[in-house]
């Protein structure tokens, strides 16, 4: 998979998510080999503040490379300063998104509303574009909902962003509207993909079972994947992925023991980014994620719910996992 001068080996990359895809999220993918992984979404206006990267979880270490930046925003010349900024602190890729369907970003204009705006959408790819050297990519939906002239928008933005040379593009299979209701639609995703062979296209929505996963890799004629919300308390989902392809006879899955190293590994590095108090707290969602890969969900998740610090945590593990 090419991404402008960046070779991917492997067809599929962590998405990025707001809320998730921290240092240590990135590199649980990078273990399980994920090549390519994303910051969380950020907002442009937050680049400019220079204390922002000063912080453990903005600082780019050389074992992170290569990492795209995911960018929100409306305006061409404030989204192309954000691009700069975030390439001076060391991102090899910038996203632009025009597919975040959170009603608190819509309010804003941003993301997804912006697929209702074509022009703009595409002057703020060429402002961005001419503003960096790295590649640029754009996240899309296909429409803002199903109406003809959402539909007419979409591929208008598609055929102008594929003529001034985007990097990629990652298309997600719903529409803005439905959010993540229903189901992906991955027949578009593949008219996407033969309607424009020559541009790396990877494609989005529902990845959770790693068969499933390739086989709509495969179908869809994609040049990759890229694993959201599946990779939350499933790091390994991306080792799994490579062996499905692989036409491997047996697909990895880590044993309770190692499920519970894993989680600890996790927290470890979550200890390196944030102070004591927030990290359990934060770490809670992940863990509700985790337990679902336990023999016993229902008894995992109502011991996590309730944990109070890191020795509860450890205690857990210990109980539950037998590490």
């Amino acid at each position: 998979m090419l991404i402008g001068n960046i070779v991917i080996t492997n067809p599929f990359i962590q998405a990025a998510l707001a809320g998730y895809t921290d240092r240590a999220m990135r590199m649980l993918a990078r273990k399980f080999g994920c090549e390519l992984v994303f910051s969380g979404v950020i907002l442009d206006k937050c680049t400019s503040y220079k204390p922002l990267f000063e912080r453990p979880n903005y600082i780019i270490k050389d074992d992170e490379h290569p990492i795209g930046a995911q960018l929100l925003g409306t305006e061409p010349e404030q989204m192309a300063t954000a691009a700069k900024n975030m390439v001076k602190t060391g991102y090899d890729i910038i996203d632009l998104n025009f597919a975040c369907p959170a009603p608190k970003v819509l309010r804003k204009a941003r993301g997804g509303a912006l697929m209702a705006e074509p022009q703009k959408v595409l002057e703020i790819f060429k402002t961005v574009r001419d503003a960096v050297s790295c590649p640029v990519m754009m996240k899309l939906r296909i429409g803002t909902d199903d109406s003809a002239q959402a539909k007419e928008n979409f591929w208008y933005i598609a055929e102008n962003a594929v003529k001034s040379g985007v990097d990629g593009i990652i298309l997600h299979g719903r529409t803005v509207e439905q959010r993540f209701k229903g189901f992906a639609n991955w027949e578009t995703i593949k008219q996407f993909k033969e309607k424009f062979p020559q541009t790396t296209i990877i494609g989005s929505g529902d990845l959770f079972d790693p068969a499933d996963i390739v086989d709509k890799f495969k179908t869809a004629g994609v040049d990759g994947v890229a694993v959201a919300r599946g990779a939350i308390g499933k790091p390994w989902i991306f080792r799994q992925i490579a062996d499905v392809i692989e036409g491997k006879a047996e697909i990895y899955k880590p044993d309770l023991k190692t499920q519970g190293q894993i989680i600890l590994e996790h927290f470890e590095m979550l200890k390196e980014l944030y102070d004591a108090r927030k990290c359990i707290w934060y770490f809670r969602k992940f863990l509700s994620k985790y337990c679902t890969s336990h023999n016993t969900i229902k008894k995992a998740r109502r011991e996590f719910v309730a944990i109070r610090d890191e020795a509860h945590l450890r205690e857990i593990i210990d109980r539950l996992y037998g590490c």
